[in-house]
């Protein structure tokens, strides 16, 4: 029988050190979770460009200033603000007595820590991105066509992958070793 590369098993997965299903299930969970964040977003925006035609000639007014603001401001809180949750939750959980626990019980905690700020600063990406497709709406600028397309692109550089959560739960973990 041939060994299948995507089958995940109970064994220790050689290339991320990390328990089979149950990794792969909070991996899985933590890419739908972002891709419905993002598909939001673009089929709210499928549905405004539909209903404005596509016209997006209008000149930026008060709306639009403001969103153009708030994403600016979205963009820096959604590096700061989850990287101070996951400073209180790692505390919290070292307070909580995680050295007696289990491997698989430390790794399902790290686990849960990274979908939570990972959902928290998508959900911050997402909501500046739903405030430019209504000023999209409202004023046909194409300023928030730009803000938008960025606001998505940074969510597909931060969309969750198996070596970029494999590696933060395993830094993760070295860290609460210390």
């Amino acid at each position: 029988m041939e060994h299948n590369p995507y089958s995940v098993g109970q064994e220790i997965d050689s290339t991320t050190g990390l328990p089979g299903r149950k990794f792969e299930a909070w991996f899985r969970t933590m890419q739908i979770i972002a891709a419905a964040l993002m598909l939001g977003v673009l089929v709210f925006l499928g549905m405004v460009l539909i209903i404005t035609a596509g016209r997006i000639d209008g000149q930026p007014e008060m709306i639009t200033m403001i969103a153009a603001g708030f994403t600016f401001l979205m963009l820096v809180n959604h590096f700061v603000i989850p990287s101070i949750m996951v400073k209180a939750q790692l505390k919290q959980v070292v307070l909580s007595g995680i050295h007696q626990k289990s491997g698989e019980e430390k790794i399902q905690g790290c686990c849960g820590i990274y979908q939570t700020q990972l959902i928290v600063g998508f959900a911050l990406l997402e909501g500046a991105a739903f405030f430019n497709v209504v000023a999209l709406m409202m004023e046909h600028c194409m300023i928030s066509i730009a803000l938008i397309t960025l606001l998505l692109l940074v969510m597909a550089a931060k969309f969750p992958t198996r070596d970029k959560v494999s590696f933060w739960v395993q830094d993760k973990l070295r860290e609460l070793q210390m």
